[in-house]
């Protein structure tokens, strides 16, 4: 029961982090602002992801540290993919408005931000994966 509660916090805390990784995107507001606004968003995720962790016992920490982070910053960069593709339709553009897509304009913090995260969980996984090289356990 420990480890489908543990699951299911980290799908959560995966779902906050790809929130803080659209943030990222959105402009017009400060800079001070916007980082607030995802620093919101992240303490809940560092939270869910902690108590996850803990009901795993902190067992392979590194490793589901790293695949959340992984997998958070993966689906925002395949929504921003598509995103763009469907900007390239004439059609696409006709249906959305043109505040629509100065909202999400930010895109030089968006993919810092995702390549922020999928390297720290890409070192984590690569880390964890050398423990278990060295040790022959996980």
């Amino acid at each position: 029961m420990r480890k489908v509660f543990g699951a299911a916090l980290n799908i959560f805390a995966g779902f906050l982090f790809y929130i803080v990784n659209l943030l990222g995107f959105v402009n017009g507001q400060t800079i001070g602002a916007k980082w607030a606004i995802m620093v919101v968003f992240a303490v809940p995720a560092f939270l869910a992801l902690g108590c996850g962790l803990a009901l795993g016992r902190f067992r392979n920490w590194k490793r589901d540290v790293g695949i959340v982070f992984l997998c958070a910053s993966g689906v925002t960069a395949f929504l921003m993919f598509t995103f763009a593709c469907l900007l390239l339709t004439d059609d696409f553009r006709k249906l959305v408005r043109p505040d629509t897509l100065t909202f999400f304009s930010d895109y030089v913090t968006g993919i810092a931000v995702i390549v922020a995260y999928a390297s720290l969980g890409w070192l984590l996984l690569r880390m964890s994966r050398r423990y278990e090289d060295k040790w022959g356990q996980a």
